[in-house]
């Protein structure tokens, strides 16, 4: 096996995870091998994507998972059904998602606090921060 292939397989679990290790573990073994096993959002949306994982399942215990991140300071919970569930469980699974993603529009992704809706840009970035995480953000440049 190459490095770059054992590196993608490896399970990065995030420095800061802390009590959500286990949950986000779960997610990343959901992930098929080569597509890369880490979680690109931070600490303030683990639980919702936790809780996300954990109705999926319930719904369809085998699906995949394919990317969890923040992508345009949204957060986007990518996966795939079993092939093995009913249309009406394929609909609940996707509404389960997108109220993740609607709730992670209300949640601060880095310390977890409810906001209104408060998507920032920095250099590269947009971010959804409440007014505490964007002010120690500007504290740090």
């Amino acid at each position: 096996m190459d490095e770059h292939k054992a590196e993608l397989d490896r399970f990065h679990v995030p420095d800061d995870a802390g009590e959500y290790a286990d949950g986000l573990v779960a997610i990343m073994m959901r992930i098929p091998d080569g597509w890369g096993r880490w979680i690109s959002c931070d600490r303030g949306w683990y639980p919702i994507i936790i809780d996300t994982d954990q109705r999926l399942a319930e719904l369809d215990p085998v699906y995949v998972v394919h990317q969890v991140k923040e992508k345009f300071g949204g957060l986007r919970y990518y996966y795939q059904q079993s092939g093995m569930v009913s249309d009406d469980v394929e609909r609940q699974m996707d509404e389960v998602v997108q109220e993740a993603e609607a709730r992670a529009a209300k949640t601060c992704e880095r310390c977890g606090t409810e906001i209104h809706v408060e998507l920032r840009q920095d250099l590269f970035r947009i971010l959804t921060l409440c007014e505490v995480c964007e002010g120690m953000k500007k504290e740090r440049r």
